[in-house]
């Protein structure tokens, strides 16, 4: 009965995640940036949205929240996931040819999801430098 439970919270969580991408991308298309690519993996770690304006690479990560009993979303984005976003980067940027490229790391916010009502977006940019 619990694995049934899991299965079917996971699959909600990630369907909610999946609408708060949507509604990132189609905000971020709004504002001239345009997609490379979307759930990018490398091992365990995942970039949600990789977009590309004025000739930089934006890596976004997009957090969903519904309301806010869990805490504010920005608080997700503890050390441990700013290191395996940033290795993702890594990975990414050395596998398309593209270390030479400008790029940042930003945090899309879509709180309050629920039908038929418009989602607050908070856009973080440029959270910082990959630092060895």
């Amino acid at each position: 009965m619990l694995d049934i439970l899991i299965k079917m919270t996971k699959t909600y969580r990630q369907r909610i995640g999946a609408l708060g991408e949507d509604v990132a991308l189609n905000w971020l298309n709004g504002k001239g940036y345009e997609l490379v690519q979307r759930n990018f993996r490398f091992k365990n770690d995942e970039i949600d949205l990789i977009m590309l304006k004025d000739d930089v690479l934006i890596f976004v990560e997009v957090k969903t929240r519904r309301n806010d009993n869990y805490g504010l979303a920005e608080y997700a984005m503890t050390p441990k996931k700013l290191n395996a976003l940033f290795r993702c980067i890594d990975h990414y940027l050395y596998t398309q040819d593209k270390l030479d490229m400008e790029w940042q790391l930003d945090l899309i916010v879509v709180e309050k999801f629920q039908k038929d009502k418009a989602p607050k977006i908070f856009h973080f940019e440029n959270l910082g430098l990959y630092d060895d």
